[in-house]
């Protein structure tokens, strides 16, 4: 008779090792933490690195500042985020919850992430209240007690100090929370060096990143003068300077940029180019009667200058040469010439300003004025820059201002602009077609005023040069023009004439609008990965007809209302001929054409539900094709409150038919091969993400029971719904 033996247990033997933890963690929190734009480009460094320089780059922090933005350059691919991190925290607190090795691990990961990648304005909160005096480093136990109190100290606050009184006191901070001017950027901050706080980190390097590294909400022309004399003197001691000034209409402060460009004008532009290296401008500022053009007197004098500096070559006396222009982070103006029927001049101010990030305002005042920007120069290299990566033109309903397709034709130019963010007015495009056609035109407001003499050309150069920017990878195209503001073409029959015709022109019409935007859906764009478009119901299936060739798109958004309409003369009751519309919902060509087909490089949709119907349409849809879906991600938006019971109906509904279809499946494959029934069974998509703006949905969403993906849920600001 055998005995069974007891089998002994060590539990410091492992299988696999500590290192491989670690890795598959470090993987998960990488995951978690990385923007997905970046994380193809990541740096994935070695976990015994990571680990074994942890403590060389804490003491080797203060010789290393130099390296800054060099650093912040090189790693931007590896930042974490601390608003991906506020999305996972939960996440990420079930994994630190397993073990005390696996909280210090990933402790690690994040704190060496903030350090190595210099973010600690961004995560953690850090008081800038100065009290001359250098007890404050022992107050660091009000961290989480001050996040309501952001406006409460302003007077007290380094970044509301001047250069001079922040460089005579060494910059000392009480290390309590960080403060911005902007709110949002406050809100989003973290405790550490707690007991249980997730990031640890030095206080030797907290205090050596902010004795280097200034914040500034203001900046004069004496403060540039003092900062450029510093550092041309070599008594400069921050690596980095941070200006983020926002000022209000009609205030003094909206001339700041332009003193300190008259003083620039005369300076060295080598030595001036090599300062904006460490001071890091971000401004937003008011032109409140826009750019004007120069009188004929200035003009003159200005023509003549250059004709003098064109021999010099731009030289002062020593030979150098001067500066023409100022260098910033992000730039936002705001204002336009309301004198003039079209403003060609405002946007000409960025050639002399140059930024980064460029937005524009063209609202200005909420008045009701008729005039129109010409964004041309903003869209031109030669006047804005090749130093562009984004450019933003704020939608404004309310003066319906809007960017016309000839104002892009040099896009296709820029080197380094990667995002455009944009409002169109169909109303104007629709109304030049129209014309070109030999039909009516359709007249609203500004596009009244507004016409091109080929329209049809203007608007195939403008997509031609969005697809064939290299650098272009995001694109957002919105409308001036409500959704439930459609164009009345009964308006515009008077009964004369057979209407059939009519229709065929409105049709015609509206197909050469559609074709336009054929080739951005296509193989022909091969640069373009986020589109985001308002199709104001007038894209027709034919435009995503080659989707399947493109391999660029990974994230596609058509928002508000993507059915297309189908225009015809149909008798009603009483034997009359009238205008009939047919919706023709392109969601469902997507869905059965395109995203469930493995040809299709699309991995994240994003719908915008706007009644009950649509909502059922589309979990149908999802559920019909739910193992053929090659789809990583949908995203779910919708601002209508009465839709969140249905939504939630829904959304169970998809659940359980997911895993009843999942059971007929196998009944029916038992004679099958086991390869081919997982095959069917195979589900792709990951993760839904739902943004609602009612709470009391929020809970009950999270506790349904989901096998299948990932559910995300965020809550949509009350204000600022039209964004």
């Amino acid at each position: 008779m055998s005995k069974s033996k007891k089998i002994k247990t060590d539990n410091n033997i492992k299988i696999f090792q500590d290192f491989i933890d670690f890795e598959v963690l470090r993987s998960i929190i990488n995951y978690l933490l990385i923007s997905k734009k970046n994380k193809n480009n990541k740096n994935n460094n070695n976990y015994h690195n990571t680990i074994n320089n942890n403590n060389n780059n804490n003491n080797n922090n203060n010789n290393n500042n130099n390296n800054n933005n060099n650093n912040n350059n090189n790693n931007i691919s590896n930042q974490y985020k601390i608003s991906k991190f506020y999305l996972n925290r939960n996440e990420i607190l079930n994994y630190i919850l397993v073990s005390k090795k696996w909280y210090n691990f990933i402790s690690l990961t994040i704190s060496n992430n903030i350090i190595n990648n210099k973010l600690f304005e961004h995560w953690l909160n850090i008081n800038y209240n100065n009290n001359n005096n250098n007890n404050n480093n022992n107050n660091n136990n009000n961290n989480n007690n001050n996040n309501n109190n952001n406006n409460n100290n302003n007077n007290n606050n380094n970044n509301n100090k001047s250069f001079i009184e922040n460089y005579n006191n060494k910059n000392q901070y009480d290390k309590n929370y960080l403060i911005f001017k902007n709110n949002e950027d406050c809100q989003n901050k973290i405790s550490f060096n707690k007991e249980f706080s997730i990031i640890k980190i030095k206080e030797s390097i907290i205090n050596d990143y902010f004795k280097f590294n200034l914040f500034l909400n203001h900046i004069t022309a004496n403060d540039f003068k003092e900062i450029k004399m510093k550092f041309e003197n070599n008594q400069l001691i921050y690596n980095r300077i941070v200006v983020n000034l926002e000022t209000d209409y009609g205030s003094d402060d909206d001339n700041i940029l332009f003193r300190i460009h008259e003083y620039v004008s005369n300076e060295n532009s080598e030595i001036i180019s090599h300062l904006f290296k460490i001071l890091e401008l971000n401004f937003h500022f008011w032109l409140a009667e826009g750019n004007s053009p120069k009188s004929e007197e200035e003009e003159e004098e200005e023509e003549e200058e250059e004709e003098e500096e064109e021999v010099d070559g731009h030289d002062d006396e020593e030979g150098n040469k001067k500066c023409t222009e100022l260098h910033l982070n992000n730039l936002t103006i705001v204002g336009y010439d309301e004198g003039v029927g079209e403003d060609e001049e405002t946007v000409k101010i960025f050639k002399i300003f140059k930024g980064k990030n460029l937005f524009y305002d063209g609202s200005g005042a909420e008045s009701d004025t008729s005039t129109h920007i010409n964004y041309s120069a903003l869209f031109d290299p030669d006047n804005s820059g090749q130093q562009v990566e984004s450019i933003k033109v704020q939608l404004e309903t309310i003066n319906e201002e809007f960017v016309e397709a000839r104002h892009l034709i040099k896009v296709n130019q820029f080197e380094n602009l990667h995002s455009i963010t944009i409002p169109i007015n169909p109303f104007q495009i629709l109304s030049n077609l129209a014309k070109e056609i030999g039909f009516t035109s359709f007249y609203n407001h500004k596009a009244e005023s507004v016409n091109s003499e080929n329209m049809k050309s203007e608007l195939n150069q403008m997509i031609d040069s969005l697809i064939t920017c290299k650098s272009l990878k995001n694109l957002k195209i919105s409308s001036v023009n409500s959704a439930d503001y459609q164009i009345n073409y009964e308006g515009y029959y008077h009964g004369n004439g057979d209407l059939q015709i009519f229709v065929n022109k409105i049709n015609e019409t509206i197909e050469s609008f559609s074709n336009s935007f054929q080739p951005l859906f296509s193989e022909s764009n091969t640069s373009i990965e986020r589109i985001e478009l308002d199709s104001m119901r007038l894209l027709n299936i034919n435009t995503f007809s080659n989707l399947l060739n493109n391999k660029s798109i990974k994230y596609l958004y058509l928002y508000c209302d993507s059915d297309f309409i189908v225009y015809s003369s149909k008798q009603n009751g009483y034997g009359c001929n009238v205008l009939h519309e047919e919706p023709i919902s392109i969601n469902q060509y997507l869905f059965d054409n395109i995203f469930s087909s493995p040809l299709t490089s699309i991995r994240h949709y994003k719908i915008y539900f706007k009644d009950s119907k649509e909502l059922k349409l589309i979990f149908n849809l999802i559920l019909n094709n739910i193992f053929k879906l090659q789809l990583y991600s949908l995203i779910f938006e919708f601002n209508e409150n009465e839709l969140g019971d249905e939504f939630v109906k829904e959304f169970k509904n998809l659940i359980y038919n997911i895993s009843t279809q999942q059971q007929q499946q196998q009944q029916q494959q038992q004679q099958q091969q086991q390869q081919q029934q997982q095959k069917s069974n195979n589900i792709n998509l990951k993760e839904i993400k739902i943004k609602i703006k009612d709470d009391k949905y929020i809970q009950e969403l999270n506790n349904i029971n989901n096998p299948y993906f990932t559910t995300i849920i965020k809550k949509l600001p009350i204000e600022n719904e039209d964004d």
